[in-house]
């Protein structure tokens, strides 16, 4: 079974075939996304001028994710971390909060929704298959993201150039949204979507992060479906995910 629901009331979207950019079935199932295509760095980090908008668009649970986050390893300066991301499952994310992320310690940073969009003590946000950085419309950080078409060891920090920042809406603060009607972020088109299984797969390439705090990374999402210790688990949204410091 699968879900999504993360950018409310906006975001309860569809799926398309295994890659992205189909037509959204009528069941309530994780999602394929489509690329971004919004310009590079075309708004500012540092927070958004459409507060009010975001507050529609996100639907902002103001309490702590219980969602936990735990490092399984860290070897030769790549981490391998376990994310529970499910938010309450199917019919729970919309009154649960997203589960937010400190790269440089691979743990949990224990804020309310509402906090979040104050405060650079996090990098990445989670909820079902969503996931974006601090930066932009998101929060005040200095974050930012590029997906590059590279396996994880060969990116280097040569690719770390044209970083965009969570641009979620226009210049009258109207929601930026794919052709399911989510709001876009710089993830968007890091998984496929197999409308035969209704699963969830990590596409082959790297994700190039820039933290809250200007530090840059390159990170994979090794699976949807994993489990505190390392393993696997039938429930989606339980992210397993390495990453590495680009310097």
């Amino acid at each position: 079974m699968r879900a999504l629901l993360v950018f409310l009331p906006l975001v309860l979207f569809g799926c398309g075939s295994s890659d992205s950019g189909g037509t959204p079935p009528t069941t309530d199932t994780d999602s394929g996304t489509v690329a971004d295509t919004a310009p590079a760095d075309t708004k500012e980090a540092g927070g958004t001028s459409c507060t009010s908008a975001r507050e529609t668009a996100i639907g902002p649970v103001d309490k702590v994710s219980g969602g936990i986050v735990k490092v399984i390893d860290d070897t030769a300066g790549v981490k391998t971390v376990f994310i529970d991301a499910t938010a309450g499952g199917i019919s729970g994310g919309k009154t649960n909060p997203w589960v937010y992320v400190k790269l440089a310690t691979g743990t949990r940073a224990d804020l309310t929704d509402k906090q979040a969009f104050d405060s650079a003590e996090w990098d990445l946000a989670l909820k079902r298959p969503i996931i974006h950085t601090n930066s932009g419309d998101a929060g005040p950080g200095n974050g930012g993201a590029k997906i590059v078409s590279k396996a994880f060891d060969a990116v280097t920090l040569a690719d770390a150039t044209g970083l965009k920042v969570e641009t979620w809406f226009d210049a009258e603060c109207t929601p930026l949204t794919d052709p399911t009607g989510s709001v876009k972020t710089t993830f968007d088109g890091w998984y496929a979507y197999d409308d035969a299984t209704m699963k969830v797969t990590p596409k082959d390439l790297t994700i190039v992060v820039r933290a809250a705090n200007g530090d840059l990374y390159k990170l994979a999402i090794t699976t949807y479906y994993g489990s505190v210790s390392g393993g696997t688990s039938v429930a989606g949204a339980n992210y397993i995910v390495k990453y590495a410091a680009l310097k």
